[in-house]
């Protein structure tokens, strides 16, 4: 499904939580996951199980955290839980799963054929170099896509709401977001087990945390922008090179730095 609308669907289920009562979010969730769901089988063979556990992810996800972000208040609470949530997940998927990395090996394997004949063509030598580098960071990413859309459905929903109730709150709450200390140590000892093991689940939770940080690094050039130290221009020039292909992924990873810099470096009680 295009990433724009599972954004913009979970986003409309955030506001009906955040504005009247979760049972109603529930119903648009169950909506717009069966809508999903037919789409995706008219095109495509998926078993139920990994389907249902899109769904619920992708759909349901952004319901159960914008009823945290209701009852807590905290935008940032409901950060951190998120991305435990999504990392709870991705440890249960290679607990459960024999082989995890070659699922995808096999699925990727099916549509080699496909790719070469469009165009595709890996040299010989790397062929097995490059399908096992790909396989192993399939999981990871597609669980940092995941976060992606999940949490940037919170934020859509949670500024809508803002603009109907409170003009100018959500831009103070962003602002502020931070993965503190504890999540901060377990991300930091993370990377560094993923950079000096071959771990597939430590490579994979690493992609999960990364996208945090990226989370981290836009909250921390809004807060310089709302101090004077970031000009207009260079913060919409970041969003405008995140959509730009060749130059997104740089971008993409100085904003990481940049997130783990600000969760180290900013002092704890500075308010924005």
């Amino acid at each position: 499904m295009p990433l724009p609308f599972l954004v913009v669907a979970g986003a409309i289920a955030v506001l009906v939580a955040l504005r009247f009562e979760t049972r109603h979010a529930v119903t648009m969730a169950v909506a717009a996951g069966a809508a999903a769901s037919w789409v995706v089988l008219s095109v495509a063979v998926v078993p139920l199980g990994w389907l249902l556990l899109g769904v619920g992810a992708l759909f349901f996800g952004p319901v159960l955290l914008g009823s945290l972000l209701r009852k807590t208040g905290s935008l940032n609470l409901t950060f951190q839980v998120m991305l435990l949530g999504v990392a709870v997940l991705l440890i249960g998927v290679f607990v459960v799963l024999p082989d995890p990395v070659g699922i995808w090996r096999e699925q990727i394997e099916l549509i080699m054929p496909t790719m070469e004949r469009a165009g595709w063509q890996i040299p010989p030598g790397e062929r097995d170099v490059i399908l096992a580098a790909w396989a192993r960071s399939m999981w990871g990413s597609m669980a940092a896509l995941s976060l992606s859309a999940v949490f940037g459905a919170v934020l859509l929903g949670r500024w809508w709401q803002s603009l109907l109730d409170s003009p100018g709150s959500f831009g103070a709450e962003y602002r502020q977001l931070r993965l503190g200390l504890a999540l901060g140590i377990a991300v930091t000892v993370l990377f560094i087990v993923a950079l000096l093991s071959d771990s597939a689940l430590a490579a994979s939770l690493a992609w999960v945390a990364f996208a945090a940080l990226v989370f981290q690094g836009l909250a921390a050039a809004h807060r310089s922008k709302a101090v004077g130290r970031l000009n207009r221009g260079w913060l919409v020039g970041i969003y405008v090179l995140l959509i730009v292909l060749p130059v997104a992924s740089v971008v993409i990873f100085m904003l990481a730095v940049w997130g783990f810099l600000d969760n180290w470096l900013r002092p704890r009680t500075q308010h924005v």
